[in-house]
């Protein structure tokens, strides 16, 4: 596998789970471990969305571990030809045969400074999701959606019985904290989960953040730990861009690299 390809899947492997063991009921996946001395992979196909590029990083570790066997992924629920849903994925224990079903999630949040309920602190950039949304509908409908009648027909086509299924969630998070904020109360989150901070426009347009250097990430490189083989950019070369995307409600994350060369990532909020 290539240098490039690689940094993606150590990437998504390296990103902490959200939190440990079981939240509102929900528990942690425990990875396998994964050797990528001999990792050998399908390159990420180009056009695929995001959700769908980590979906196939999930499915080839996957396929790699000497732990499980997957016998299913990307399940479709329907109903009269009405979507219900879909089933992420279906591994087999390779030593004791157990089944699991894993919704898997991957999202960056930044965390609010307004409050400290614990519900309402982590909220997508765009503030278009939250964690609780998401822990809402993997719990009220992904996972029961496995106990309906119609879901049961389906799976008894790979043989398998639905009240023998463990359920696991693969919550992997990027977090994001206040730009002035040194500490941070994440509890019951994993704060190893922090790899950035965000800030307002105004924030941005300060002194301070003259001097230093840019780069703006595609999508697919938000996964990446940020390096310095990329073209950087002044503070007024990127700022028409992110102007622009502020008025279109998109916030931009940025790589920025400092006087004393430290490579962070920032995310500017258009809220």
């Amino acid at each position: 596998m290539n240098h490039k390809n690689l940094s993606y899947y150590l990437s998504f492997f390296e990103t902490p789970a959200l939190w440990h063991g079981e939240l509102d009921g929900l528990k942690q996946f425990e990875f396998p471990r994964i050797d990528f001395v001999d990792l050998k992979t399908e390159a990420i196909p180009f056009n695929l969305r995001f959700g769908h590029k980590i979906e196939h990083i999930f499915l080839q570790l996957l396929q790699h571990s000497q732990d499980y066997r997957v016998i299913a992924h990307n399940i479709p629920i329907r109903k009269d030809k009405v979507s219900l849903g879909e089933i992420d994925f279906v591994l087999q224990h390779t030593e004791n045969k157990s089944h699991v079903h894993i919704e898997l999630t991957y999202k960056f949040y930044v965390v609010r400074k307004d409050t400290t309920i614990v519900e309402q602190l982590l909220i997508g950039p765009n503030q278009r999701d939250s964690f609780y949304a998401k822990k809402e509908k993997i719990k009220n409908r992904q996972i029961p959606l496995l106990n309906t009648p119609i879901a049961i027909s389906v799976l008894k086509e790979y043989n398998l019985d639905t009240s023998k299924l463990q359920h696991r969630v693969c919550f992997k998070s990027q977090l994001f904290i206040p730009y002035d904020l040194e500490r941070v109360n994440l509890f019951p989150f994993n704060s190893a989960c922090i790899v950035g901070r965000w800030i307002s426009l105004a924030k941005f347009k300060t002194s301070k953040f003259l001097d230093f250097v840019y780069y703006v990430p595609t999508k697919s490189e938000w996964l990446l730990r940020p390096h310095n083989e990329v073209v950087w950019s002044t503070h007024i070369e990127v700022l028409d861009h992110i102007t622009s995307k502020l008025e279109e409600k998109y916030s931009p994350m940025l790589w920025v690299k400092t006087k004393d060369f430290k490579i962070e990532k920032l995310f500017v909020l258009w809220w």
